[in-house]
């Protein structure tokens, strides 16, 4: 099987084919995709900027990370559940987009990089030195605006 039979199948199922009948689904499921990625680009953004050490200097990488991370991982999962239900909608439409390809390696490489590292950053005897985690952040900013950008560059290209 192909990549155009396989899109040609999702598009085919019966809840993208519910998704694209309704009036309210798909912007309703937009909204609720949207919502979680500005939680997830939040989450990442502050603990990106406190291990490059910028602001919250009174609490450790560590308690930062820690904190964050339920929020992280929830807004991972909406993002991912309602992306999934937009792409069914719209599952031809994303094969011939240039940046669906983009948006999906970025969000491969997202989370991957959280796995490997995400025990790592939290834990509070971790050995990652200062340049470690700043090599970190800066790939978590570039992965994670990336899958953003390349989001909004479907609707363009």
């Amino acid at each position: 099987m192909n990549f155009l039979e396989l899109f040609k199948w999702f598009d085919a199922t019966w809840i993208s084919k519910v998704i694209r009948d309704s009036t309210y689904i798909f912007p309703v499921v937009e909204v609720l995709h949207l919502f979680g990625l500005t939680l997830l680009l939040g989450t990442v953004s502050v603990v990106a900027m406190r291990m490059l050490g910028f602001g919250m200097r009174r609490q450790s990488v560590h308690e930062v990370a820690t904190q964050l991370a339920p929020w992280s991982v929830g807004a991972a999962i909406l993002t991912i559940v309602s992306g999934i239900l937009l792409f069914l909608s719209e599952a031809m439409k994303c094969y011939g987009n240039a940046a669906f390809p983009w948006k999906m390696w970025l969000l491969v490489g997202g989370i991957i990089l959280y796995f490997v590292t995400q025990n790592k950053v939290t834990s509070p005897n971790s050995k990652l030195s200062p340049g470690q985690l700043k090599i970190i952040a800066i790939l978590s900013l570039v992965l994670w605006y990336g899958v953003a950008i390349a989001g909004r560059a479907i609707a363009f290209v």
